[in-house]
């Protein structure tokens, strides 16, 4: 009976090899599928609908590091197929706030105002190690030439993060002959810190909550090149894992320090 519990807890042991099952990591998923965000030229991709696909495969790689992970999204669940079913496998929190793109502010730190905020006040409420917002940029019309992607981080407590997350799309997606050409611009980091009337608040308000946060807008819907991996299995599922390394690679390091 000894030795089959030894075998017992060495397995349990293999099965959780780096992270800790009580740390928490909160992803959100940007806008709405009633407001999609960022919609290429084409009207073929729309960075919400990339993400209720793939979100799902960023959680399950951060779980089988051993680490706890919920997925929100500030709307109402999606109605029509296939995102129905991608949201009830991801088991996505549906916060019931419509996307109206009116900013509000923080029920927990009032001065900090930007649309979306009961995103980031849903994640103070649940106190996660990190929360990540899931983006995808774009400007006007198509690109004519690369431009670099953004990971855009907290002021105070997202920087670590920040960099993670751009190591990981430069190390293992951009420009790299199993990910996607970015015409070797890859990807920078910048602080969101600025007024709350010009700028998303949501980022300060989690900073003041001492919570890492940060917004990946790393890849472009009005980039054709972009554009036509983003809606391949594979590459949406390559740019999840991607955000997922960057996200556990941070986890990793923050653990041994």
């Amino acid at each position: 009976m000894k030795r089959i519990l030894l075998i017992l807890l060495f397995g349990v042991v293999l099965l959780n090899p780096v992270g800790s099952a009580t740390e928490l990591v909160m992803l959100d998923i940007g806008h709405s599928m009633q407001s999609r965000g960022a919609t290429s030229p084409d009207r073929k991709l729309s960075e919400c609908a990339f993400w209720y696909k793939n979100a799902g495969e960023v959680k399950r790689e951060i779980e089988a590091a051993g680490y706890r992970c919920i997925i929100c999204n500030r709307s109402s669940a999606p109605p029509r197929e296939p995102y129905a079913s991608y949201a009830k496998k991801a088991g996505v929190v549906h916060l019931n706030k419509p996307d109206t793109g009116v900013r509000y502010p923080s029920k927990y730190f009032p001065a900090r105002i930007g649309a979306g905020m009961v995103s980031a006040d849903f994640g103070i409420e649940q106190k996660p190690t990190c929360m990540v917002f899931l983006h995808l940029n774009s400007t006007e019309g198509w690109l004519r030439s690369p431009v670099a992607g953004l990971i855009i981080h907290s002021r105070v407590h997202g920087k670590a993060l920040g960099e993670s997350l751009k190591r990981a799309f430069n190390e293992e997606l951009l420009d790299h002959s199993d990910g996607v050409s970015n015409g070797g611009k890859g990807c920078r980091t910048i602080v969101r810190y600025r007024k709350e009337e010009t700028a998303s608040g949501w980022l300060n308000a989690l900073d003041d909550a001492g919570i890492p946060s940060a917004v990946i807008e790393a890849l472009y819907v009005n980039n054709r090149v972009h554009a036509a991996y983003l809606l391949t299995d594979a590459g949406g599922k390559k740019v999840a894992q991607t955000v997922a390394h960057g996200i556990i690679n941070w986890l990793t390091n923050r653990d041994k320090n």
